[in-house]
C-alpha cells in the first residue's frame, strides 16, 4: 500500500458517483485508498448536512485506514 511514515494510505477523495435508486439517483461522494486493491467499505451518513468540511474530514480518516468510504447526499 502505498503511505506516509505513519502507514496511513494516501487518499483520493472527493469523487462523485450517482447510484441509482427506485426514485432516481443519488448523488454519493466516494473516497478510498489511491492504491487499488480490495478494501472493506463505511457508509458514512449525515442526518441534516451534505458535504461539509467536517463531514469530509471524518471519511478522509477512515480511507487514510484502507477503507473506501461513501457519503450519499441524502
Amino acid at each position: 500500500m502505498i503511505g506516509d511514515s505513519e502507514g496511513l494510505a494516501i487518499v483520493k477523495g472527493g469523487e462523485f458517483e450517482d447510484l441509482p435508486t427506485p426514485t432516481g439517483p443519488m448523488r454519493t461522494c466516494i473516497f478510498r485508498p489511491a492504491a487499488p486493491s480490495k478494501c472493506p467499505g463505511v457508509l458514512l451518513y449525515s442526518e441534516i448536512f451534505q458535504m461539509t468540511r467536517p463531514i469530509h474530514r471524518t471519511a478522509s480518516m477512515p480511507a487514510g485506514h484502507a477503507h473506501v468510504v461513501a457519503v450519499p447526499e441524502i
